[in-house]
């Protein structure tokens, strides 16, 4: 059974985010296991006990951080029908997911190639199951006219590109808000698909006249 210390933090936790600090600032290789043990504040002899190996512990936050990504977003595109209903939805998603919980988002985007040939596989496939949400959602736009890419894979790339640095640099004490951030990059997102926002198209008022900024 795992000890907990007294805020309720139990010592395998406390491994776990040793690690994720220690794999998200020096990466999985120039991370060592006296310094896991060191930043968990526990023994070295004892640190496999809650770990196994360096990998399985790698292993184990490549699956959350993928899984905390491709089953929202499984979600999101069953209960959404809409191509830009999907990415925008997909893109608040990603943004929060990355500002967030951002160690285990650039331990989960950076390190799936220190894994070893069979644990790299499998996630590398929940990696393009969840980018094949985004491929699939832009696709459809663009066959219905609601999307103007020139490659739909690149535009995917590019998209999660831009989506995933929010782990990188978002500050809870910034100058924006995070769903002032999230806003803005659905609107910079609908922009680069080639999307007019609704807000900017003129609707017709009383008496025919036109008023810009109505949603119809």
């Amino acid at each position: 059974m795992a000890t907990h210390d007294p805020a309720g933090t139990s010592t395998a936790e406390r491994v776990e985010q040793a690690a994720l600090r220690l794999f998200a600032l020096r990466g999985f290789e120039g991370t060592g296991i006296r310094s896991i043990a060191d930043e968990a504040g526990i023994t070295l002899g004892s640190l496999y006990h809650y770990i196994g190996t360096k990998e399985d512990l790698l292993d184990r936050l490549m699956q959350k951080s993928m899984r905390g990504l491709l089953d929202p977003g499984r979600e999101i595109v069953e209960a959404t029908e809409s191509p830009r209903g999907r990415i925008v939805k997909l893109v608040e998603l990603h943004v929060r997911r990355h500002a967030e919980d951002n160690l285990l988002s650039i331990v989960g985007d950076a390190e799936i190639r220190s894994l070893t040939p069979a644990r790299r596989r499998k996630a590398v496939a929940l990696r393009d199951a969840y980018e094949a949400l985004w491929e699939e959602a832009i696709s459809d736009g663009s066959r219905q006219g609601d999307f103007h890419v020139p490659d739909v894979k690149l535009a995917t790339f590019a998209l999660l590109e831009m989506c995933s640095g929010v782990a990188y640099w978002y500050s809870s004490n910034g100058r924006l808000s995070l769903d002032a951030i999230t806003k803005a990059f659905v609107e910079m997102t609908l922009s680069l698909l080639g999307v007019e926002p609704l807000a900017s198209k003129p609707d017709a008022g009383p008496g025919g006249r036109l008023r810009r900024g109505a949603h119809p």
